[in-house]
């Protein structure tokens, strides 16, 4: 477990207009967290009693959410200490470096035979590192494992465009994952990547591989979209889940607060017909594109869209990538 991280941690909120129960508004709202890396691993979490104070939500209820979130291995509790955001990589299997030691002792012991000192094989090593083993690429497979299947092609493409030209990224589902032929291709990759928020349930499925997680963002897109709005706009939004409905509001009211006049509602809710007939423009969730289809002539929608957290990818990502590589690379070597 990582420090105790608390600088910055969000405000839990609740909003009672919404026909979304309480406990499922809270739980979305640290699930969302945690895939977006606003609650990033180690970040501990207010207790039971200072969440009820703060949101007014009852005591039961949130023991409820805390206890699913447990279950699920997405928060961890430590009596006497608190609750905290879990670490995936605590449950990580751990590495065997005893192949890779031996083999290190036997390139040492060919330099001395040759008159090699220890100093300039360690140089020549971080030479190597540094530049990456440019002349003796190793491609990775790579499944990233998410939940739409339009979202999850393009967090692929997006990972793609990040990683080395002999890496090759494609996408699952969880609803794929049924698929017995499909499991076992997703166990024969070398690295296999799920959102954050999903890690316990794709390692349930997937037992014994080492699954890393992907965080995501609104995208640069989205904001600019909602910032461009004009005040006066009568703004609707769809959300595909309602667990997903308070922070879909939460975060438009962060990157379009000029807009005043907004009102939420999720595709299973029996107002989206009046609220499209209400609206200006339309903001829908990944996965609720359908929705466009009730706007009349001349509105205005767009999708409130997430992207691959670039600078997440760069800081944890890319060095796990990079220690599989070299294990790939060590097995193919003669």
């Amino acid at each position: 477990m990582r420090p105790d991280v608390t600088e910055g941690l969000p405000a839990f909120t609740v909003d009672r207009t919404l026909a979304v129960p309480l406990g499922v508004q809270l739980r979305g709202q640290i699930e969302y967290g945690i895939a977006c890396g606003d609650l990033p691993p180690g970040t501990r979490l207010p207790s039971i009693r200072d969440l009820v104070v703060q949101t007014g939500v009852a005591h039961v209820t949130v023991a409820h959410v805390y206890k699913d979130l447990v279950t699920r291995g997405l928060i961890v509790t430590h009596a006497g200490r608190g609750t905290y955001v879990a670490d995936p990589g605590a449950t990580r299997p751990s590495r065997n470096f005893a192949a890779l030691r031996a083999s290190l002792a036997d390139v040492l012991e060919r330099a001395a035979r040759d008159g090699i000192e220890p100093e300039s094989v360690v140089a020549f090593l971080q030479a190597m590192v540094t530049r990456g083993h440019a002349t003796r690429g190793v491609g990775l497979n790579i499944v990233l494992i998410g939940v739409l299947d339009a979202a999850t092609h393009a967090y692929a493409l997006e990972l793609q465009a990040l990683l080395r030209p002999e890496d090759r990224v494609q996408a699952c589902t969880f609803t794929q994952l049924a698929r017995p032929d499909l499991a076992d291709d997703v166990r024969g990759a070398d690295v296999v990547l799920t959102l954050g928020h999903r890690l316990a349930e794709a390692r349930a499925l997937l037992p014994g591989l080492d699954i890393l997680p992907v965080r995501v963002a609104v995208s640069f897109a989205t904001r600019g979209q909602l910032a461009a709005l004009a005040p006066d706009t009568r703004l609707a939004l769809v959300a595909t889940f309602d667990d997903f409905l308070p922070t879909f509001l939460a975060g438009v009211h962060r990157f379009a607060p000029q807009v005043s006049e907004v009102r939420a509602t999720h595709l299973g809710a029996s107002d989206v017909p009046d609220l499209l007939g209400w609206c200006d423009a339309l903001v829908y969730a990944s996965g609720a594109d359908g929705i466009v289809t009730g706007l009349r002539a001349g509105k205005f929608a767009f999708e409130y869209r997430h992207a691959v957290d670039v600078g997440d990818v760069e800081r944890t990502l890319m060095p796990a990538l990079e220690e599989q590589r070299g294990l790939l690379r060590e097995r193919k070597t003669p």
